[in-house]
């Protein structure tokens, strides 16, 4: 189908969505107590009384103003009720979209009903606290936990399952008050099932250790997932079970077991249809929870990441993927004083991936194209151990104590072909590691006063890494970086050992001076110590690499004395803080020990603006010193890549880096506005940046303090606007970076621009039909010297959810993607079409899924990315076309 017939069918279904929209009409109205004063976030609910269901729902504004929409033609009972006061209620039929209702509620003496009436609000707000009662916003064809929050006023679900509220990443999630696999939002969202949620709360500013509460800036935001009652106290959940022609397979299981004082919760999956609860990414992110304690007063040591040079797998860019998963949460309080909690995650996965790249290298020479060619496969084998004990033996004494283990096998296998010049290089690589982290934290909170609090925490942790590197080929490698002796082919063995250990305290004292004033008094230090140990081996050659040896000892030493100061005036928040720190680090190499030292007072400011109830401004500033770890230290060469040797530079500062952070919030349900901006601007001063020597396409790689100020600006807008049975929704993403390296000994300056834009229209057709449509466009631009190139995406999909009749359902979703390589001139359109065919009878547990993926049988997709001295533009293998019958039985 041609580009613009599409262009045409997705204008058709807006008009038709459009004429959906038309036929509703707004009821408006004021609410008032009987001195005339307006009452703020009163519910007001208009039932059909011809299916005796929530046709419309509002909540006040702080004018008492209200707006419900609603379909003429049937009578509404509207009911409207606040705490305190007596539930006003009156029979509608007709009325007029321009005339204010005025409704004026009379005191109560009592507040019995209460529970009941809460019980049938769609939206309810108590101070930090929203409540969403899901069954006003879902159409009963949700599968999982994600597709109802993605029905929800102000709700968004990214590709990863991470979910934002009101723009604000969700940084909890919780179980009827209870921890769920530490607040993981993929685990949740991929496995809880629809059916088994009730309401769904989001907690504002958020902490559970009841001595401090309130007293910090973190502004954690959680969700508190409450079931039904029918789902208490008994076992439910789901089992599926699926296969398909080309030996595709599917099996899936989710237990839960929820009573007041034991939680349980069993996850189990196997397929290779490209299902990923949790993948290898989510493993190296996974922190249990245990965040270090030197970032939160400005400082940082960087410490290379265990997943460099490793693939990242997803449906959308690999040729196949078979994953496994086992995991298991627990929470049991045996009294109200103590809590035990923990899980335990183990996963693998066996994933293969094909692709061709145009590569540009920033060299300064004329010939710096590469034509690379790849087939990949990655194998993982990872597993992830929590428990925690709580104790608080009364509100004001909180003591935690909690470890937490991971480990993983990786192995990461190429075949390369690298055709460059004259030269046609055929290579194999394998990336092999083994690590492991363990990490143990106390806590201790105790508020002996209303004026003071005291509280302790520290932290233990140990790391280590083996990243093992085979390298081989038909041509000699590394040409112009280091002498090797002529063979018919060469192979290498690059063999590395990283040890890092981390013990870290920090005590607080905060001073309450008044109900809006308080001060918090920090003493902390951090001692963090790294070993390196590195050797370069040529299978059948006697040669010796003395420049790839690494011994390496890396000390750093941080002590610091803080003061943070929190105010309260009227509307605003207002929080200076500064901390003084005496930092020192040594390293030593084959004998040879040098040593630094010096002190840094890092301030930080944080602000929020509560402009009415349901808009906001936060400003955060925060400056943070930003240190090497040992891997950019140590002299003796590594491998990084068939093209790439790297060598740290002992004489390598701290960066300095200060961030501005503007958050603006504006939740109105009134309107059904919704409306969240962030922009985040940093400044980096001496920044450790890589200097590239080229010699062709091979690189010498190392590290330096760059003295010109490098410079990133993010920022993102999202807007949505609910009516009835439409929603709007659009938003747009920004990436500005600004980078001086050195390439070939010259002083660059590189710079990129992203911009994402997306648009999307939800309608909803005689309750049993629901239509997306949206668009994305996204566009990378990139800028080198004299070289630049812009790469853009065009992207309309459809989704729909049909009720066909009687449990019988249709999902669709098509997506269209076209890709332009303005360079070279390059257009590469490909599109992808899935569906499943699902059926289950009215009250029965059994329901039997028809899926087919890949519909019109795409085989590859376009993508581009830039590094610090090249340019590349991607083409992906994807899975080809293939179905799956599934049987899934509800617990």
């Amino acid at each position: 189908m041609p580009f613009y017939c599409r262009i045409l069918v997705f204008l058709g279904f807006f008009v038709i969505s459009f004429s959906s929209f038309s036929q509703t009409k707004p009821l408006i109205g004021q609410v008032l107590d009987s001195l005339n004063r307006p009452i703020a976030y009163a519910n007001v609910v208009a039932i059909n009384q011809s299916t005796q269901k929530i046709g419309g729902f509002g909540i006040t504004n702080d004018e008492g103003r209200f707006k419900v929409t609603l379909v003429p033609g049937s009578a509404y009972l509207l009911r409207v009720s606040f705490v305190g006061y007596q539930q006003f209620e009156r029979l509608i039929t007709e009325w007029d979209s321009e005339v204010q209702m005025q409704i004026v509620l009379k005191q109560s003496d009592t507040e019995l009903g209460l529970v009941e009436v809460v019980s049938e609000m769609p939206v309810t707000m108590k101070g930090d606290t929203l409540t969403y009662k899901t069954d006003a916003f879902t159409t009963g064809n949700e599968r999982k936990l994600e597709d109802v929050l993605e029905k929800l006023p102000g709700f968004q679900i990214d590709d990863n399952g991470d979910v934002k509220v009101q723009g604000k990443k969700v940084d909890k999630v919780m179980v009827d008050g209870k921890t769920f696999f530490d607040g993981d939002t993929k685990l949740a969202t991929k496995n809880l099932p629809a059916n088994a949620v009730d309401r769904v709360q989001v907690l504002k500013n958020f902490n559970e250790i009841s001595p401090i509460r309130g007293l910090d800036n973190d502004e954690t935001l959680a969700l508190n997932i409450q079931l039904k009652d029918g789902k208490k106290n008994m076992v439910f959940g789901d089992l599926t079970a699926g296969a398909g022609p080309q030996e595709r397979f599917l099996g899936h299981a989710n237990v839960f077991y929820y009573a007041p004082k034991l939680n349980l919760n069993l996850i189990g999956g196997s397929n290779n249809v490209g299902e990923q609860t949790f993948t290898l990414q989510d493993y190296f992110r996974f922190s249990g929870g245990m965040a270090g304690l030197g970032g939160r007063t400005g400082s940082r040591v960087s410490l290379a990441s265990d997943d460099l040079g490793i693939p990242m797998a997803s449906r959308d860019n690999a040729a196949s993927l078979e994953t496994h998963l086992g995991a298991f949460n627990f929470n049991y309080n045996p009294s109200k004083n103590w809590r035990h909690s923990g899980f335990l995650i183990g996963s693998s996965s066996d994933n293969r991936l094909g692709s061709s790249s145009f590569r540009t290298y920033l060299n300064s020479g004329e010939n710096n194209q590469e034509l690379l060619t790849s087939a990949s496969r990655v194998e993982n084998k990872s597993g992830l151990l929590k428990y925690a004990l709580t104790f608080t033996p009364k509100e004001e004494t909180y003591f935690k104590y909690s470890f937490f283990g991971k480990l993983a096998d990786i192995q990461n296998g190429n075949l390369l072909n690298s055709n460059f010049g004259q030269i046609d290089q055929n290579l194999a690589t394998l990336q092999t590691r083994t690590p492991y982290s363990f990490q143990q934290k106390a806590e201790w909170y105790h508020a002996p006063s209303e004026k003071r609090v005291y509280s302790m925490e520290v932290n233990w942790e140990k790391k280590f890494q083996d990243p093992l590197y085979d390298l081989s080929s038909n041509q000699k490698p590394f040409v112009g970086l280091f002498p090797v002796m002529n063979q018919e082919s060469y192979q290498f063995l690059q063999q590395q050992e990283i040890h890092t250990q981390t013990l870290e305290g920090a005590f607080n004292y905060y001073q309450i001076l008044n109900a809006t004033n308080h001060l918090n008094w920090s003493l902390g230090h951090q001692n963090i110590s790294q070993s390196m140990f590195g050797r370069l081996d040529q299978m059948d050659s006697d040669q010796v690499f003395e420049e790839f040896q690494n011994d390496a000892d890396f000390g750093f030493q941080d002590i610091y004395l803080g003061m943070t100061y929190k105010t309260k005036w009227k509307k605003m928040i207002i929080s200076p803080s500064v901390f003084l720190h005496r930092y020192a680090w040594q390293d030593q190499q084959f004998g040879n020990e040098l040593t630094h030292d010096k002190v840094i007072a890092l301030p930080g400011f944080y602000s929020k603006w509560n402009i009415k109830s349901t808009k906001s401004l936060t400003y955060r500033f925060q400056t943070e010193a930003n240190f090497m770890d040992i891997q950019k230290l140590a002299q003796g060469l590594v491998i990084q890549d068939y093209n790439s040797i790297f060598q740290g530079n002992r004489m390598l500062e701290n960066g300095l880096f200060t961030t501005h952070t503007f958050n603006y919030n504006h939740f109105d349900m009134f309107s059904g506005l919704n409306f969240f901006g962030n922009v985040n601007w940093q400044r980096k001063r001496d920044e450790i940046i890589t200097t590239t020597d080229f010699a062709g396409i091979n690189r010498l790689l190392s590290a330096l303090n760059v003295e010109p100020v490098n410079e990133t600006l993010n920022g993102d807008l999202r807007v949505d606007k609910r009516y009835n049975r439409f929603k709007l929704a659009a938003g747009g993403r920004w990436n500005a970076f600004t980078t001086n390296l050195v390439l070939d000994e010259r002083l660059i300056r590189n710079e990129q621009f992203s911009q994402t834009y997306d648009f999307k229209v939800t309608a909803t057709f005689f309750k049993v039909l629901e239509v997306d449509l949206g668009y994305a466009f996204t566009a990378n631009n990139y800028n080198s010297g004299a070289l630049s190139n812009t790469f853009s995406t065009h992207s309309p999909e459809v989704e729909i959810d049909l009720d066909i009749y009687k449990g019988l359902k249709l999902n669709a979703d098509y997506t269209y993607n076209s890709y332009l390589n303005q360079a070279s001139g390059v257009r590469s359109d490909f599109e992808f079409l899935n569906a499943f065919l699902s059926y289950q009878e009215e009250k029965s547990p059994w329901e039997f899924r028809l899926s087919v993926w890949n519909i019109l049988d795409t085989r590859s997709i376009r993508r581009d990315s830039f590094s610090e001295n090249l340019i590349s533009t991607f083409s992906y293998l994807v899975q080809p076309r293939y179905g799956m019958l599934t049987l899934k039985y509800d617990l």
